[in-house]
C-alpha cells in the first residue's frame, strides 16, 4: 500500500464492512416515515420495526418529542432447521407489529394511539445486523433493555415467575395478572432506572455517554425475593429479603401473599443489575 502525501498510511476502505453495512441499514430505517401504530395496514415480508412514544405519561415525557425509539423489534421470514428458503409472501413483520399493538392496548395507561412506528422489510440475512445497529445507536433502547418484559413470550410453568419491569409500570396484561412482584426492583426504583436510561439514550455519542451507560448496566441491585433452590416438581417456598417492599408491591398488584409459602430472610449481597444489559435483546 502506497503511503499518502503526508507520510501516513491511508485508511483501508471496505465497502462491505460491518460498520458501513450497519450504518446503511440504520440510516435507511431512520429515513422511513413514522406511521401511527393504530393505522398500520397488513403487508407481506419480514424485517425490522421501531416504536416511538408520543403520549402524555410523565415517565416518558423526555421521549415524546424525540426521534429515539422506545422499542426495536424484528421478525424473520423463516427459521427452518433444514435451511429451506424463507417464505417472503407471509406477513411476518406485520403480525409481530400487530401482536405488540395488542400488548400495548392491554395496558390501561397505554394505547396504540400513543405510538408511531417505522418499519423496514428486509431479507433475513440483514435483520439481525440492522437490529444491532439501531440498538447500539440509541442505547439503551428502553423497552429492550431497562424495561424488560414487553417483547418476551408468556411465562411458562415449572418455576415461580416474577412480574417484569414492563408489566410493573404498565399492569394490565392478563398473562402477568397472578405473578409476584419483580424480584429486584420496587416501582420507585424502576422509575429512577427508567429516568436515567432515557437521559443516557438522548445523549450524543461520546466517551461520557459510554461511561454513563456502563454505570447503568452495572448498577447494583438488592434482591426482593427469590424462589428457594432445589429439585422436584413441588412448589418451593419463596425467600423474601426485603419484606416491606415485597408486601407493598404485591398488595399494589392485588396478589394475596397469604396464599404463598414465603419466609423472611437476611438480605443477600448486592448484585449487578440483571435487567440493564445490552446483551439481552427482546424481540
Amino acid at each position: 500500500m502506497v503511503p499518502s502525501s503526508n507520510g501516513t498510511m491511508p485508511t483501508h476502505f471496505n465497502p462491505l464492512g460491518i460498520d458501513l453495512l450497519s450504518r446503511n441499514l440504520r440510516e435507511e430505517m431512520d429515513g422511513r416515515p413514522r406511521v401511527p401504530l393504530g393505522e398500520v395496514k397488513r403487508f407481506m415480508g419480514a424485517g425490522l420495526y421501531a416504536l416511538y412514544y408520543k403520549g402524555d405519561l410523565e415517565i416518558y415525557k423526555e421521549l415524546k418529542d424525540s426521534d429515539c425509539p422506545i422499542y426495536v423489534g424484528k421478525a424473520a421470514a423463516g427459521n427452518s432447521s433444514y435451511g429451506d428458503s424463507p417464505n417472503l409472501t407471509e406477513p411476518k413483520l406485520f403480525e409481530r407489529i400487530n401482536d405488540h399493538r395488542r400488548s400495548i392496548n392491554e395496558a390501561p395507561n397505554l394505547g396504540a394511539s400513543n405510538f408511531d412506528v417505522r418499519y423496514l422489510t428486509l431479507d433475513d440475512i440483514w435483520i439481525v445486523l440492522g437490529e444491532r445497529a439501531l440498538l447500539r445507536t440509541h442505547s439503551p433502547v428502553l423497552w429492550n433493555t431497562v424495561m424488560t418484559g414487553f417483547g418476551a413470550n408468556p411465562p411458562g410453568g415449572g418455576r415461580r415467575n416474577a412480574r417484569s419491569v414492563w408489566d410493573s409500570i404498565h399492569p394490565g396484561r392478563q398473562r402477568a395478572a397472578n405473578l409476584l412482584c419483580n424480584r429486584s426492583y420496587s416501582r420507585n426504583e424502576m422509575r429512577k432506572l427508567i429516568s436515567d436510561g432515557i437521559k443516557i439514550s438522548l445523549m450524543p455519542a461520546s466517551p461520557q455517554r459510554d461511561h454513563k451507560l456502563s454505570e447503568l448496566r452495572n448498577r447494583p441491585v438488592k434482591t426482593i425475593w427469590q424462589e428457594a433452590k432445589g429439585s422436584g416438581g413441588a412448589s418451593k417456598p419463596v425467600h423474601v429479603f426485603r419484606e416491606e417492599v415485597f408486601l407493598e408491591e404485591n398488595s399494589h398488584f392485588g396478589v394475596d401473599t397469604d396464599t404463598i409459602n414465603w419466609m423472611s430472610m437476611e438480605t443477600p449481597e448486592q448484585e449487578s443489575s440483571p435487567t440493564v444489559t445490552l446483551d439481552t435483546v427482546e424481540d
